[in-house]
């Protein structure tokens, strides 16, 4: 009798694509299949990952809670185009399924960071990318994409599949909260400002949420949602491409919408203004002929 095999699926990277999926509140780990290794196949030749070119640079302040972060800088996005792509809402107990949550209630967090997730998967010895300048489209207000190679040695991996892998990091973030005091917040990102000066005693700053929207209250220092915040000026100009092709799905309002209702409310009272002083001058008119 032959053994069953689990045959891995290449998943496209789209920046902007991401698909819905079943419920997995019913997930078992125990559940998860293994590999089985078939000895009449030759296996094929792993393609080695280069080393990296350079040790990874020191990190500000705030980094003394964090074990050093193994991370390649490179250029080139080809690298790890087939990574795993996890973002801050994956876990964000405040959303639901429709708005980007991927892991059961049970095992969400409130504000969850991208940092976090990053010192999540170098525990579990995974080869990490961060893009702190991307933005998950229902999520605009909390920055950070976290790439994993999923695809490394399948002997040692932790994280069989990517909804374990999820598991995973949801119980590192439940293990470690956010909190006003957490390095996460202020942990410098190539491209911004330097992080505010922490201040004993004072609490991170909240951001300012407008009626209907969705966002944490513990963001980044470099969040769009922050006073001052963002990367760059290319980093801005991707968030409102992406807000825009998004058009305004969960959590955020359509930028079409806005103009619309923010023009229909200076229409309706110009108009209010206009027809007010018609009416004064009517009735001063009247009262003029009465005389």
């Amino acid at each position: 009798m032959s053994h069953p095999r689990v045959e891995e699926v290449s998943d496209s990277d789209v920046d902007m694509s991401d698909p819905s999926e079943g419920d997995i509140d019913d997930f078992v780990e125990s559940d998860i299949m293994r590999r089985v290794n078939d000895s009449k196949k030759p296996q094929p030749q792993r393609q080695q990952q280069p080393p990296p070119s350079r040790p990874p640079p020191p990190m500000s302040q705030g980094s003394a809670a964090f074990p050093q972060i193994q991370m390649r800088t490179t250029t080139d996005e080809k690298a790890y185009k087939s990574y795993q792509c996890l973002y801050p809402v994956y876990f964000d107990a405040t959303r639901t399924r429709a708005e980007g949550r991927r892991v059961p209630r049970s095992l969400a967090v409130a504000n969850p960071l991208a940092i976090d997730i990053v010192q999540a998967c170098a525990q579990l010895r995974l080869q990490t990318v961060l893009e702190a300048g991307k933005l998950h489209p229902k999520d605009w207000a909390n920055p950070g994409r976290v790439k994993v190679n999923l695809r490394g040695d399948s002997q040692q991996a932790v994280a069989k599949n990517k909804h374990h892998l999820y598991i995973l990091v949801a119980k590192h973030l439940r293990a470690n909260p956010t909190t006003d005091d957490s390095p996460a917040l202020r942990m410098r990102v190539g491209g911004a400002p330097p992080p505010p000066q922490a201040e004993p005693g004072k609490p991170w700053p909240r951001p300012a949420v407008p009626r209907g929207w969705k966002m944490g209250e513990l963001l980044p220092y470099y969040s769009p949602a922050m006073t001052g915040g963002g990367v760059s000026e290319n980093f801005l100009k991707d968030m409102m491409k992406e807000m825009q092709q998004a058009g305004g799905a969960g959590g955020m309002p359509d930028m079409a919408s806005l103009l619309a209702a923010a023009g229909a409310g200076g229409g309706a009272g110009s108009g209010s203004g206009a027809g007010g002083a018609g009416g004064g001058r009517g009735k001063k008119d009247k009262k003029g002929k009465g005389k």
